[in-house]
C-alpha cells in the first residue's frame, strides 16, 4: 500500500489550487502544497472509501481531493468555525460551495464535545493534527471506534504534533493493526484499528459491571501491573513490589483465613496459602479467575486451600469471619456506592482481631498536584511529559481514583480503627516510619490502609519491613547453589548468575533498612586467599527470603580487568554489619571461572 501510495503520489496531476480560496492568507504557501494535496488525492485512490469523516476542514482542500480521487463517496465535514488551531472563520463555507454538487454534508462543531462521532462508521476518518496534543488524541481516540482507516494530518508540522501523534500510538497500541507514516510536507500518518478497536469499552460508565468484558487476558498479560514477573514465573513467585508489599503486610497476623477481593492473576491468593492461609479468592473477570487457577494449578501443589469465585465481589458467597481481608488495586475500580456495600461487607465478615488490607493506585493526589508540577518543570526545561499520564486501561478503569482524605472517611464509616499512609511500591513502609512532608505526600503514587475493629500496632506491621542487625547464624543456616554460570568471560565484562538461597536460619533475610541483606561477591585467587575483587555488585534479595523458603534470585557480576582463572565467591553481606562468608558463619560458594 505504502508504495502505491508514493509512487501515485509522483504520477498524480491533481492540482489544488484550481479550487482553493483566493484569498486564502496563505496563499503564499500554495506551491508547497501542491505535492502535500496530490499525496492526499493518492491516499484516497489507494483506499478507496465510500464513506469519509474529515475533523477540521477549513477551506476543504483534502476534502477536495479526497472526492476529486474518489468522485463516488460520501464525505461529513466538521469543523469548529473559529480562528483556533489554525482555523479560518467562515472558511468552511467556501468548502460547502465548492462541494455542493458532492455527497458533501457539513457539521459546525467543537470535535472536543463528541465521544462518538455521528454517522456510526468510516471507511476514513482524517483528523487535523494542527491543536494541541490533548485535543489530538481525544479525535485519535474517539476515530479509532468507527474507522477502518484514519489519517492523522501534520503528524510532523511540529514536535507537539509528533509527540501527541506517538503518545496516541503507544496508548493505544493494542488497538491498532498496522501505522506508517509518509514524511512529506507536513507529514501523514496512517492508521489502521484491530476490528476490536470498535468496541473498546463503554464511553460513559455508571457501574463497574459496565467494565467486566475489559478485563481481558490481553489486559493482565501486558498492562496490568506485575505482568511481566507473572509471566517469568507463572505465580510461582511474587517478584512485584507491589504485590509483594501487599502479601507481606497481608501476613501480618497469624496465619487463618484470608479473603483476597479482586484476586486477579492470584498471586497474592497463592504466596498466602504457601504461608499456611485457607484462602477465598474472589474476582468477577473470567479471565481473572482462570489465570489464578492455572498458575495455582502450577505452582502450589497444595491441598486445595484456595477456594475461587467468579463473581462480583459484593455478590461473593462468603461465610463465617476472616483474619484478613485484602483488597489490592480493586477500589479505583469500582464506584463510591458499590464501595460502600464492600466495606459494610467486610465489615460484618472480618474477625474481631483481623484486619482489613488495601492498596490502591494512584494516589490522587500523585496525578492532580505532582504530576501537574513535573509538568511544569519539563515544559521549563524543553523536556517532554504527555498530558495523560495513564495508560488505556487506567483511562478505561479507573473509575474512582482515591484521595486519601476521601479513602479514609469512607472507610471509617464502617471501621473504628483506620491507619492510611503513603508510599511506594518499592518502599511501602517508609510512611509507616516516619511523616511524610506535604510534598512527599504528594509524591507517592500509592496509598495504603489497614480498616480494623480492634486498634493494629504500627510496629508490627513495620516488623514486615524492617532487617535488624542479624545474631551469629551457625554454619550451614542459608545454602547456596548456582543454577549456571559461565565457564569464560571477557575481562571487564557483566554477566548475570542465578544463586538459589534456602533459608534455615530461623530468621526472615530483607533488602530492607536499616540493615539490608544483599547478595554479593568476591573474587579471588584460583588457589589462594588472595582477593582480586572484595567489594562485588550488590543484588537485592528480592522478593524477601523468608525462614524455610528456598528462593531463585538473579545477580549481575563485573568480571576482574586481567587475565586468567579465577575463583568467583557468591555470598551473602549485611550492610554496616557483616559479611556471612566469614567463619563460624561460612555462607558461600566457590566457582571455578576463566578470564579471558
Amino acid at each position: 500500500m505504502l508504495d502505491q501510495i508514493i509512487d501515485l503520489t509522483r504520477r498524480c496531476p491533481y492540482d489544488f489550487r484550481l479550487s482553493a480560496f483566493p484569498a486564502d492568507p496563505l496563499a503564499h504557501l500554495f506551491e508547497e502544497w501542491v505535492p502535500y494535496y496530490r499525496t492526499k488525492w493518492a491516499i484516497a485512490a489507494v483506499l478507496r472509501p465510500k464513506r469519509i469523516l474529515e475533523i477540521g476542514v477549513r477551506f476543504g482542500y483534502s476534502a477536495m481531493a479526497f472526492l476529486d480521487a474518489c468522485p463516488s463517496a460520501s464525505y461529513l465535514g466538521m469543523d469548529i468555525n473559529s480562528e483556533a488551531n489554525g482555523g479560518y472563520p467562515d472558511a468552511v463555507f467556501w468548502a460547502a460551495r465548492q462541494l455542493r454538487h458532492r455527497k458533501a454534508s457539513f457539521l459546525i462543531a467543537d470535535s472536543q464535545t463528541f465521544d462518538q462521532w455521528p454517522g456510526e462508521r468510516y471507511d476514513l476518518i482524517h483528523v487535523d493534527g494542527q491543536q494541541d496534543g490533548r485535543g489530538t488524541i481525544h479525535d485519535l481516540s474517539v476515530a479509532l471506534r468507527q474507522a477502518d482507516y484514519i489519517l492523522l494530518d501534520g503528524c510532523l508540522w511540529t514536535r507537539q504534533n509528533f509527540l501527541a501523534a506517538n503518545e496516541f500510538i503507544y496508548r493505544y497500541r493494542d488497538l491498532i493493526e498496522s501505522c506508517f507514516v509518509i514524511p512529506g510536507y507536513a507529514g501523514e500518518l496512517i492508521i489502521r484499528p484491530k476490528l476490536e478497536a470498535a468496541s473498546p469499552g463503554p464511553t460513559r460508565v455508571e457501574s463497574s459491571e459496565q467494565l467486566r468484558t475489559s478485563y481481558t487476558r490481553e489486559y493482565y498479560l501486558r498492562d496490568c501491573g506485575g505482568f511481566d514477573d507473572f509471566k517469568r514465573s507463572r505465580g510461582a513467585r511474587i517478584e512485584d513490589d507491589r504485590l509483594l508489599a501487599v502479601s507481606t503486610l497481608a501476613s501480618t497476623g497469624i496465619a487463618g483465613r484470608a479473603l483476597d477481593l479482586g484476586c486477579g492473576r492470584g498471586e497474592v491468593s497463592l504466596d498466602l496459602a504457601r504461608k499456611g492461609y485457607e484462602v477465598t479468592a474472589v474476582d468477577y473477570s473470567e479471565e481473572a479467575v482462570r489465570l489464578a487457577r492455572e498458575a495455582c494449578a502450577a505452582g502450589y501443589p497444595g491441598d486445595g486451600s484456595i477456594r475461587f469465585h467468579r463473581c462480583d465481589v459484593n455478590a461473593a458467597p462468603i461465610e463465617g469471619l476472616y483474619d484478613v481481608v485484602i483488597a489490592s488495586d480493586l477500589i479505583e475500580h469500582m464506584f463510591p456506592e458499590e464501595l460502600d456495600r464492600l466495606y459494610s461487607l467486610v465489615a460484618r465478615h472480618l474477625s474481631p482481631g483481623g484486619f482489613f488490607l488495601i492498596h490502591t493506585f494512584p494516589n490522587l493526589w500523585f496525578y492532580r498536584y505532582d504530576y501537574a508540577r513535573r509538568q511544569r518543570l519539563a515544559r521549563r526545561l524543553g523536556a517532554y511529559l504527555p498530558d495523560e499520564p495513564r495508560t488505556r486501561y487506567e483511562l478505561l478503569m479507573h473509575i474512582n481514583e482515591q484521595s486519601p482524605r476521601v479513602l479514609r472517611r469512607q472507610l471509617a464509616r464502617y471501621f473504628p480503627h483506620v491507619d492510611l499512609w503513603f508510599g511506594h511500591p518499592e518502599s511501602a513502609a517508609d510512611n509507616l516510619m516516619r511523616v511524610f512532608s506535604r510534598a512527599e505526600m504528594r509524591a507517592a503514587p500509592d496509598l495504603f490502609a489497614v480498616a480494623s475493629h480492634t486498634p493494629i500496632p504500627r510496629e508490627q506491621l513495620i516488623a514486615r519491613f524492617r532487617m535488624d542487625a542479624l545474631p551469629n547464624l551457625p554454619s550451614g543456616a542459608i545454602g547456596i547453589r548456582l543454577e549456571r554460570t559461565p565457564e569464560a568471560i571477557r575481562r571487564n565484562s557483566r554477566f548475570t548468575i542465578r544463586p538459589v538461597l534456602h533459608n534455615s536460619s530461623g530468621l526472615d533475610l530483607r533488602s530492607a533498612e536499616p540493615y539490608p541483606v544483599h547478595l554479593s561477591y568476591h573474587w579471588l585467587g584460583r588457589e589462594t586467599e588472595e582477593y582480586l575483587v572484595f567489594d562485588g555488585q550488590r543484588s537485592r534479595l528480592h522478593p524477601s527470603l523468608r525462614n524455610g523458603e528456598t528462593n531463585s534470585y538473579q545477580m549481575t557480576v563485573d568480571a576482574p580487568d586481567v587475565a586468567g582463572e579465577f575463583r568467583l565467591r557468591v555470598t551473602l553481606v549485611q550492610e554496616f554489619v557483616r559479611w556471612l562468608d566469614a567463619s563460624p558463619e561460612s555462607i558461600f560458594l566457590d566457582d571455578i571461572i576463566a578470564v579471558l
